[in-house]
């Protein structure tokens, strides 16, 4: 269906994208495209079966609906691993970690107090004095991240699970 230049005409005289046929359809919510000087005429017939009433074209693509979220135990139980059970547990592990990691520098902390009591090795005690708050930090945001990593990767399943429910 591409048009074929007069003779002695290059194609790109037709104008840009003439030898690729017609431009897609507009999505409803996109702005109208510019006008681009054309010959003149009525516009070609819409090919058949599209908008012509033989296959009608909904408005709106709806996806098929989804069954209702099931909750901790009914996924656990779930043969066919349609729901995930690790974004329900990631929220309740994050805090674990942060409790953990918390007490485990507490404790670091009053082992520093204790050994900076002694009359040897005090600057011992300094040390991981000043270094607890730091290796907190430095585990939280590990812990962190790798929390991330996951919620990241289970999202983009849920993601391409709405593309694919929507083909």
């Amino acid at each position: 269906m591409t048009q074929h230049p007069e003779p002695g005409q290059h194609p790109s005289a037709q104008g840009p994208g003439a030898s690729y046929g017609p431009p897609p359809p507009r999505h409803p919510q996109q702005p109208p495209r510019p006008q681009q000087p054309g010959p003149a005429g009525p516009p070609p017939p819409p090919p058949p079966g599209r908008g012509s009433g033989a296959f009608p074209v909904p408005d709106r693509f709806q996806p098929a609906p989804r069954p209702a979220e099931k909750g901790l135990i009914g996924a656990l139980f779930d043969a066919n691993f349609d729901y995930l059970v690790t974004p329900k547990l990631v929220k309740l592990w994050y805090l674990v970690a942060l409790l953990l990691v918390t007490l485990q520098c507490a404790v670091l902390f009053g082992f520093g107090v204790w050994i900076s009591t002694w009359d040897d090795f005090w600057a011992w005690g300094v040390i991981l004095l000043v270094a607890s708050p730091l290796v907190w930090l430095f585990e939280l945001l590990l812990v962190r991240i790798f929390m991330e990593a996951v919620v990241v990767r289970f999202k983009s399943a849920e993601h391409l699970r709405v593309i694919k429910d929507k083909i």
